[in-house]
């Protein structure tokens, strides 16, 4: 849920890979993977490849949480130019002392004391059961520097009939805000109707984050620009050798086994669903607008998450004049049939893949690339 809220705000994901570290946008998340806005040129000088891990930190409601996460590839979300990371497992905060259980749309403004009994203008930007976070000036200006840690403040706030004058202490201090906890001697009664009131706002909150909660992910108004294609089709490199071999399939079942099993002879990359036109996601494997690039052979499963492996092919033939030869797979059963039906939607065969037999594969591929290299 956090990830879809910074997606929808348009926020971004700080990326760090020694020696680099920087922010990037968060375009898109499917429940699967996170899809940040970074160009090859991006990804070139960072030295990324597929299957390194990277470490993101994300701000999410006042709070900062980071996350190891793999590097799964890179490609284009409605021809912006992205990577594609795994989701994490575990957000990890690293600031959870913080008061920020409930973090308003706007900061809600507030006076305070300083030890000189200097009364100030401020600005709440989060609020906890046990206190604030109190934004800090800015430098130059008379600021909450004067509020050292330990040191004791009144603050008053007013927020519609709420109206609260609370005695509270600098818990810590961060560049840019005072944690501010409220003191034990506070009286009961006044204490009591903000956290009544805070109570409100938590559930309200929590109201719509359930109703917000998209379970197939969410994006952060992406906009074409040099391809009119849309979906989260990404090329995922599994081996970077020559010749290349393209698998469309769902999932990472099949060209996982076939990057572990036939690596050493052969290069794979993979997308697992294509929504349009296929060329175009090729950009991180040397193509350029309408080509190829290191493309030599492409492996349509029979089964995909978007039509079927022979509406894909007569799509690549028909509609793309692909060059490539195509093989479609599948399971044993039915192979004739199966077979005639590839070859007449443009396919050059069909080959089984389940069950896998890895010489039959390696000798078919590697026979398809010398008849058509």
């Amino acid at each position: 849920m956090a990830l879809q809220r910074v997606c929808r705000e348009g926020g971004e994901l700080e990326l760090h890979h020694p020696p680099f570290t920087r922010g990037f946008p968060l375009l898109a998340e499917d429940g699967e993977a996170l899809f940040v806005g970074m160009t090859p040129v991006e990804a070139g000088q960072w030295g990324l490849k597929a299957g390194q891990k990277l470490r993101m930190r994300v701000v999410d409601r006042g709070r900062v949480y980071e996350a190891i996460t793999p590097l799964e590839g890179q490609g284009r979300l409605e021809g912006e130019p992205c990577v594609r990371l795994g989701v994490p497992r575990l957000l990890t905060c690293l600031d959870a002392h913080r008061f920020a259980d409930w973090v308003p749309s706007k900061p809600l403004a507030c006076t305070y004391t300083t030890p000189g009994l200097d009364i100030l203008d401020g600005f709440l930007h989060a609020l906890g059961e046990d206190g604030v976070e109190l934004e800090a000036r800015r430098p130059g200006s008379r600021t909450g520097a004067e509020l050292r840690l330990g040191a004791d403040t009144v603050v008053s706030l007013g927020a519609g009939e709420l109206k609260l004058v609370l005695d509270a202490v600098v818990a810590h201090r961060g560049d840019h805000d005072l944690g501010l906890r409220w003191k034990a001697a506070n009286t009961s009664a006044m204490l009591s109707s903000y956290r009544a009131w805070l109570q409100d706002r938590l559930r309200e909150q929590a109201r719509l984050d359930r109703e917000g909660f998209d379970p197939e992910g969410s994006r952060g108004g992406v906009a074409s620009r040099d391809s009119g294609e849309t979906g989260l089709d990404l090329v995922k490199l599994w081996v970077d050798r020559d010749p290349m071999v393209l698998v469309v399939a769902e999932g990472d079942a099949l060209p996982g086994h076939l990057a572990q099993s036939l690596g050493r002879k052969l290069g794979f990359a993979s997308l697992d669903q294509v929504r349009g036109r296929v060329a175009p996601r090729l950009g991180p494997l040397g193509a350029e607008e309408g080509g190829w690039g290191r493309v030599r052979l492409i492996l349509v499963h029979q089964r995909l998450r978007v039509g079927s492996g022979l509406e894909l092919t007569h799509q690549l033939v028909q509609e793309e004049r692909c060059p490539l030869p195509i093989l479609i797979g599948g399971t044993e059963e039915d192979v004739t049939l199966k077979r005639n039906r590839a070859i007449a939607a443009g396919a050059v065969d069909f080959i089984a893949v389940e069950t896998f037999h890895v010489l039959s594969l390696l000798r078919t591929l590697e026979e398809t690339l010398r008849l058509f290299g």
